[in-house]
């Protein structure tokens, strides 16, 4: 399973040999495609070839692209690679309304459990709140304590006079790590055979990753409690900023008492999603639990 997440900021020629991924800048670099799991390319003066292109969905990479800001605007995903894709799609389809609720009312909680433990790491007030808006979450959230959470939780993390619509570094960092969630999200739920598009909550029909949205959920207040912690509002969105922004799938994260990374936790609550779904029981499903943040190191 890859778990190198490679950033492109110089111009390079990305090309293939012996599988193996060769970017050629001032310097060359072979990295063994097995051990990728996402790059990111942030230079427009990239040159890929079609056969990188081709291993790379070959070997689920996930590959973003950004727009002249720097942002993330695009995802190469692998297409149709599960050797049962249309059992996967004919589950989806079949799934109930109350495995569906039920689905849902977990990542709610779980998601507000996780912005209260961000509050706490913060030492802000409001973490009490938070835990007790997560212990009223009904089935499929019909009361929708997530929107009522999210306008107090923000409250507390940023202040009163904070909005999620300025055109500001807090929000333009937000809006960056949660792109990179939700694609290592789509990534692990295309690598097993799931369709994106057709969500558990999420239901726009203009949305291709509806379901990678619903799952990513729980993994937004990870992005909120690395921006609160490193991000003013007039800081320079610079390079520095989005590499660690970036960084974040290397972060630990609890899952099922154990510390993995975001990357390896993602494969995970997306593995129990599978058992979930095929047994019908949602109580199998496995939902990562915030840390304070520490960035995973490899031996």
């Amino acid at each position: 399973m890859g778990w190198r997440h490679v950033m492109i900021r110089k111009p390079s020629k990305l090309s293939i040999r012996y599988n193996q991924l060769v970017i050629e800048q001032e310097d060359t670099v072979s990295i063994p495609l097995e051990d990728l799991c996402s790059i990111i390319i942030e230079e427009h003066v990239v040159t890929i070839t079609a056969a990188t292109l081709s291993k790379m969905a070959e070997y689920n990479i996930a590959l973003f692209t950004c727009d002249q800001k720097r942002l993330p605007n695009g995802l190469l995903n692998t297409f149709q690679k599960h050797s049962r894709q249309l059992s996967v799609l004919q589950m989806q389809y079949a799934y109930t309304k109350p495995f569906k609720k039920r689905i849902w009312q977990q990542i709610v909680t779980q998601k507000l459990t996780n912005q209260g433990k961000c509050l706490e790491f913060l030492s802000k007030d409001g973490a009490d709140d938070l835990y007790r808006i997560s212990k009223t979450v009904d089935s499929g959230d019909t009361t929708n304590r997530e929107a009522y959470g999210a306008k107090k939780y923000f409250r507390y993390l940023f202040g009163n006079g904070f909005n999620r619509r300025n055109d500001n570094t807090i929000n333009i960092a937000l809006n960056y790590g949660y792109a990179i969630m939700r694609g290592i999200v789509a990534r692990s739920l295309v690598n097993y055979g799931f369709f994106p598009c057709i969500g558990i909550y999420h239901d726009n029909e203009l949305n291709k990753f509806n379901l990678a949205d619903d799952f990513m959920e729980v993994l937004r207040p990870l992005v909120d409690l690395h921006v609160a912690q490193h991000i003013q509002e007039d800081d320079e969105f610079s390079s520095s900023i989005r590499a660690d922004l970036y960084n974040l799938v290397n972060a630990d994260i609890l899952m099922d008492k154990e510390k993995l990374t975001v990357t390896n936790a993602v494969e995970e609550m997306v593995k129990s999603f599978v058992t979930a779904s095929r047994n019908e029981k949602p109580s199998f499903l496995k939902l990562p639990e915030l840390l304070p943040i520490q960035i995973h190191t490899y031996e």
